[in-house]
């Protein structure tokens, strides 16, 4: 189809449907089942968006990446009702085009886009969503991009999808082409979608301690990241002293759920609900992770063995060396061999936020930099997607009754936790200040440091920088109720099971209460 021919509005007709219909989010599935959901709550990343998105004048292209099933298109239909019924934006102004519709097979994505481009003079939302199942999309927009037609069909182009391998190329792609839209936003614009955080579960389920946090501005990065200093001071701050005194045993609870349903919305709302998760949902993810590695030129076969190794519970928030890992894989003759290209493995894994391999600390002086030469930590970023990969590998025919099974071992347990730590002090830079890009390697890190004649390990290095200053945090998980083997060490944090205290310079604070910050 040529640009002449297209007329987007009946090209894109059966998925707008507000174009004809002002009540359409009364109907929509998505919509619907997020009013019925016990979270009912818009995910933090939500606000961001929606107190930007209708700046008059600013035009360019975000990109919005993250796991599958984690509600990205629900974010997406929650900002056009936004747009449409708190904003007054025009239904014909806003143009949702998702990339995996079958009518879209004979239609170039540069030639659809420059027909809405041209389709009138006012400022245009167009939603890409799923724009991974595209090939060639980024560069597509790139073209669309710098034919000026961004600019001059004052358009803003919000393009989501989960195969973050793509997505993160295409960002590098679109760098300096993204306008003044994209500046708009945290990292430039090339934003992130992720499983609900701790701390996001208990504020949409718990409506008494939403409240707190919107009374005493909880929710302000100023003032997190000063909780955040005060406790590596050795200082417990009044706030938290209060949640402990009067909100301690029902985050317990809480924190305990979330070892179990994660931060995916359908696994909570099922959890919470039912009092278990549909086994559908669990192998559905887990095939999602892996048939979506064709799309990134990998084998499935492989990805399947290597996180056969990956998650092995003695493994998890452990250490481990890929030169040592035992992965036999198939080169491109289909040849068993072990090396069959593994850093394009692990490099999926980490772009689909699924497992973060932390670096060693490089020297003893408090670099904060990482050491790629020896071997990393393994975490898993969501404890659900964990119970899906490991049942799903091992044919574990009912993954609700097995996670439980597992979480009866202190010792997982323990494990576990510590991954659940590090998916929250991964998102630090972002969270606490706002910046053009992070390097992940660079915030969270481990480190080894001879203590009389012995190597000890610290869990945590956290390196933030924040108004021009960096800062350095040592922290420590110590999951059960009475912590030992600590060496004192001033300014470390030490997250404990339910200890509140200080001592010898250190602060001690349950796991649960701790993530509030983040």
């Amino acid at each position: 189809m040529t640009v002449s021919s297209i007329d987007p509005y009946s090209l894109l007709e059966p998925y707008n449907p507000w174009w004809s219909n002002p009540a359409w989010y009364k109907e929509d599935p998505l919509l619907q089942a997020f009013e019925e959901s016990i979270l009912n709550k818009e995910p933090r990343l939500y606000y961001h968006l929606r107190e930007r998105i209708h700046t008059r004048g600013k035009y360019g292209i975000i990109t919005l990446r993250g796991p599958r099933r984690v509600g990205k298109t629900t974010l997406i239909k929650l900002l056009i009702k936004h747009l449409l019924v708190e904003r007054g934006i025009h239904p014909k102004s806003i143009f949702y085009i998702s990339l995996d519709y079958e009518g879209l097979e004979d239609v170039k994505l540069v030639n659809l886009l420059e027909a809405i481009a041209s389709s009138g003079r006012f400022e245009k939302y167009v939603f890409l969503d799923e724009a991974s199942m595209y090939p060639g999309w980024a560069q597509a927009l790139k073209n669309l991009y710098d034919m000026n037609l961004v600019l001059r069909g004052k358009m803003k182009i919000i393009a989501t999808g989960s195969h973050s391998m793509d997505l993160a190329e295409a960002a590098s792609k679109l760098r300096g082409r993204q306008g003044s839209f994209a500046e708009l936003f945290n990292v430039d614009g090339n934003l992130i979608h992720l499983p609900l955080r701790f701390p996001e579960v208990v504020e949409a389920i718990r409506g008494e301690i939403d409240r707190y946090f919107n009374e005493r501005k909880l929710r302000t990065p100023g003032l997190r990241f000063e909780l955040l200093k005060k406790l590596a001071s050795g200082e417990i701050p009044e706030i938290i002293q209060y949640i402990y005194d009067n909100y301690f045993q029902l985050l317990q609870t809480l924190f305990d759920d979330y070892l179990i349903h994660g931060g995916y919305p359908r696994a909570i709302d099922e959890y919470h609900k039912k009092g278990a998760i549909s086994g559908e949902f669990y192998s559905d993810l887990a095939e999602l992770l892996v048939k979506d590695s064709v799309k990134a030129g990998l084998n499935p076969d492989n990805l399947k063995r290597l996180l056969f190794a990956l998650t092995e519970p003695k493994r998890l928030s452990s250490t481990v060396s890929f030169s040592k890992i035992d992965v036999i894989g198939l080169d491109e003759d289909a040849r068993p061999k072990r090396r069959f290209g593994l850093g394009r493995y692990l490099e999926y894994l980490r772009t689909t936020w699924t497992f973060f391999f932390s670096n060693r600390e490089l020297g003893e002086s408090g670099s904060c930099e990482p050491n790629p030469e020896v071997e990393v930590k393994n975490y898993v970023l969501d404890p659900f997607i964990y119970y899906s990969l490991y049942s799903y590998l091992r044919n574990i025919p009912n993954p609700y009754a097995e996670s439980k099974e597992l979480l009866s071992d202190e010792g997982f347990k323990g494990q576990l936790v510590e991954s659940v730590i590090a998916s929250h002090l991964l998102l630090s830079q972002q969270l606490f200040e706002r910046v053009p890009s992070v390097d992940y390697s660079r915030v969270l890190m481990y480190r080894k440091k001879p203590y009389n004649d012995r190597e000890r390990e610290t869990d945590f290095i956290l390196c933030v920088k924040k108004r021009g200053e960096s800062y350095r945090f040592i922290i420590e998980s110590k999951f059960r109720r009475a912590p030992t083997h600590v060496i004192p060490e001033e300014g470390k944090i030490v997250l404990t099971k339910d200890t509140l205290k200080t001592r010898n310079n250190m602060t001690y604070i349950p796991v649960s209460l701790f993530l509030l910050i983040f």
